[in-house]
């Protein structure tokens, strides 16, 4: 009897083994191709300029986003320190950024006529050869993404090393503003040489800071400093603080509500 438990036991182990060894075998076998992708990924990437291997990273928001997903394609490029980011901005701003069909990659497209473009590499600036445009897919930011390249702009812009296009920034700031850019133009200030354009940085902070700072002590301060200024900018700036409407409150109006009269009934 005995010697049946035993031989019996044996057969049992002798089954399960093998197949224990083959699930146990099976997980090191998909780590191994899953390892293997992750660095074929890799390679792929260090083998594209650096700029191109961002624009990868981010093709799927770059090529179909809205303006409330976008941020993170723009925040990449533009916090990458790359000398071209800018170059990369105003390309997509502009919808002169395309992707070839063929293997995803972004290029700026020159248009030579007939239906066929140039495309530029980022990376290099060089021309890769002429390509017709059904083989390529134009990227087209609507309004809003445009808006936010946009504000990603003005950092380059306010600290170009061309003084025109410094000035430019400005204009464009001067012209239309708003809350966004009030942090960018703050940290071009300092590092402006040019004595008449600090000085212009400087004002235009003022005025923004009082149509957008959301701390009060900080805009009263501004007010206070720009009170002698006769300037229509000035004028347009304060103009907006001063402007009643007339609210309606069951009870006593909120604290954080800024009361200029309270009117009752009767009164």
């Amino acid at each position: 009897m005995l010697k049946k438990l035993i031989l019996l036991l044996a057969v049992l182990t002798a089954l399960v083994l093998p197949a224990y060894a083959q699930e146990t075998g099976a997980p090191e076998t998909g780590a191994q191709e899953t390892g293997a992708q992750e660095t074929g990924a890799q390679e792929a990437n260090a083998a594209l300029g650096p700029m191109q291997a961002i624009l990868q990273e981010q093709a799927e928001l770059i090529v179909k986003s809205s303006r409330t997903t976008i941020g993170p394609a723009i925040e990449a490029v533009s916090a990458s320190g790359l000398p071209q980011a800018a170059e990369v901005l105003e390309t997509w701003q502009a919808r002169e950024m395309w992707q070839r069909k063929a293997d995803g990659l972004f290029f700026r497209g020159e248009d030579i006529g007939s239906k066929t473009y140039r495309p530029i590499d980022f990376d290099t600036g060089e021309a890769v050869g002429e390509v017709p445009s059904s083989e390529l897919k134009q990227i087209k930011p609507n309004s809003g993404i445009q808006g936010l390249i946009g504000t990603a702009l003005v950092t380059f812009q306010l600290n170009d090393p061309s003084r025109a296009k410094r000035i430019d920034a400005l204009r464009s700031l001067e012209r239309a503003a708003n809350a966004d850019l009030l942090a960018p133009l703050r940290a071009s200030i300092e590092p402006e040489e040019d004595a008449v354009l600090k000085a212009r940085k400087q004002r235009l902070e003022r005025l923004l800071t009082i149509s957008y700072d959301p701390d009060p002590e900080a805009r009263i301060a501004a007010i206070e400093e720009m009170s002698g200024d006769l300037g229509l900018d000035v004028r347009g700036a304060l103009n907006p603080l001063t402007v009643k409407t007339l609210k309606v409150f069951e009870g006593e109006p909120p604290a954080e509500v800024n009361v200029a009269r309270v009117l009752r009934p009767g009164s």
